[in-house]
């Protein structure tokens, strides 16, 4: 079903007099509300319908140009993705998520197959007796979500505060609207990256494309407001990303059929991938600036890239740097002997309080305002080991805005298993780099309010891989004069995804 939202002002007609409007479309399966905004609507108008929407609990879908998209942010949503399609879900907590459809078929395509989080206030839940916790006081709040993702910790939060405040009692309407409000400032979550078999976007220069090369991985996101109970003005927010996805196929991928593989004749390895994930604050270099890129950074060396301008020189620094960022954790630790420590769940720890006031707004109505004073810490990480055979990971710590991690390949170790296995061929049982490397990355950095509010902070990820022929140990050429031997030139791709962070005053 579809509505038109009329614009009530003079930029919305046209010279002839037809009226613009933004197009509301109700899609049924599931139940959505698709937004398509265009530069002719008005940007104040456009917030409020998306409050009014998500406020009452509805799924929201916001279709335009990304500049146009930007435009329309509400203030209540911290993180913006860089998309032509935003979607927020408001079931438990607010999801904040973008991607980029083709066409309008191919996003209501897509919409059409969403899989939206559970609200506890829906009807039908099991909730019942419609109750209101005393006003005029404060409730203690105190109690433990263990997960495995950003967006079930803002999930698991924003139930477990609802089951803490009313239990299994249904809250009025007033109530469930002031409980989304507070519940959305203290957690948000979304996807930072989505791809799906995707080719690379882009050759780094001065190196060739790896056209058999693709990328299969979904990294999350959340943004966790906390606040120190001993000192009320010092708040700050935890930003954490992680890499998605169990088995085969899933991270840095490769066309069926082009394995690494060992050709006796020549003792080349042809085809040996090496990985990398950057990830950080602030604007990124074009992928077509060499300098970004040096020779020294790429395989068989480790050197810093220069993607993230924050981390450049300060004279030359750019203004949407956040203020001292702090990097609370990196996951994959080094690797040793072959062994990476991940991460496989958070114990996250709530204590706070929670009060509830009622008052009279200026046209006479009732209303509820619900305020949190939490502090929400990561108290335990729950490790894991994983194996990654002739595999080294290493990850820097010289840089103040960004972190890199890579995951090189043995080249000694791998020729030592060769010689004494006699092999040729594919190399797929040997390492992960010569088929699929699933990266399990995560990265959690604390940024403190003072200073960072109210300020557009974009945050990138970048992930990068080459495509090696190796002989003689350590020599995968960069170039053949480099190493003087007649291997192929190296080939050298990336992606990249970014968002904004906006955090608010309050």
């Amino acid at each position: 079903m579809r509505k038109s939202f009329i614009i009530p002002l003079a930029l919305s007609l046209l010279p002839g007099g037809e009226v613009l409007a933004l197009s509301v479309d109700e899609l049924q399966a599931p139940r959505v509300t698709l937004l398509t905004v265009d530069d002719v609507d008005d940007p104040a108008d456009v917030k409020q319908r998306i409050k009014d929407l998500v406020d009452s609990g509805r799924r929201v879908a916001i279709a335009g140009r990304t500049d146009v998209l930007t435009l329309v942010r509400p203030a209540f949503v911290h993180a913006w993705p860089m998309a032509n399609t935003v979607v927020l879900d408001p079931g438990a907590g607010l999801g904040v998520f973008g991607f980029d459809a083709e066409d309008d078929a191919a996003r209501r395509q897509t919409l059409s197959r969403w899989s939206w989080s559970k609200d506890p206030f829906a009807s039908g839940s099991s909730r019942s007796t419609r109750a209101t916790p005393p006003s005029g006081r404060r409730h203690m709040v105190d109690f433990k979500v263990l997960v495995s993702s950003p967006s079930q910790v803002c999930r698991d939060f924003s139930r477990q505060m609802a089951t803490t405040m009313y239990g299994d009692r249904m809250p009025g309407t007033a109530q469930r609207l002031a409980f989304r409000r507070e519940a959305r400032r203290w957690c948000q979550y979304g996807n930072l990256s989505v791809h799906t078999a995707e080719p690379a976007q882009f050759t780094i220069e001065p190196f060739l494309p790896a056209n058999h090369l693709r990328l299969s991985l979904v990294n999350e996101w959340g943004l966790i407001r906390t606040e120190d109970r001993l000192d009320a003005g010092s708040v700050s927010y935890l930003f954490w990303t992680r890499t998605m996805g169990e088995g085969a196929g899933t991270g840095f991928a490769r066309d069926h059929g082009s394995d690494a593989w060992y050709d006796p004749a020549s003792g080349l390895v042809h085809g040996l991938m090496d990985a990398a994930i950057h990830s950080g604050w602030g604007s990124i270099e074009q992928p077509g600036v060499v300098t970004a890129w040096p020779l020294n950074s790429t395989f068989p060396q480790i050197g810093n890239v220069h993607v993230f301008r924050c981390d450049g020189a300060e004279a030359f620094r750019p203004v949407d740097c956040p203020v001292r960022p702090i990097l609370r954790k990196l996951f994959p630790a080094d690797a040793v002997d072959g062994r990476v420590q991940v991460s496989s769940g958070e114990d996250i720890a709530v204590g706070g309080d929670v009060k509830v006031s009622r008052s009279i707004d200026t046209e006479g109505k009732n209303s509820v305002g619900i305020t949190f004073g939490l502090n929400m810490l990561r108290t335990t990480t729950v490790e894991t080991q994983a194996d990654l055979s002739l595999t080294h990971v290493r990850s820097n710590a010289d840089t103040v805005f960004y972190r890199s991690t890579w995951w090189l390949p043995d080249v000694p170790a791998i020729q030592r298993w060769i010689a004494a296995r006699h092999h040729a061929g594919s190399l797929a049982k040997a390492t992960h780099l010569a088929a699929t490397l699933n990266p399990h990355h995560e990265i959690l950095w604390e940024i403190p309010l003072s200073g960072n509010e109210n300020r557009p902070l974009p945050y990138h990820v970048v992930y990068e891989a080459g495509w090696n022929t190796c002989s003689n140990g350590t020599h995968c050429a960069d170039h053949r004069r480099q190493t003087g031997l007649n291997l192929p030139t190296k080939g050298r791709v990336g992606w990249s995804d970014g968002i904004v962070i906006n955090l608010p005053w309050d």
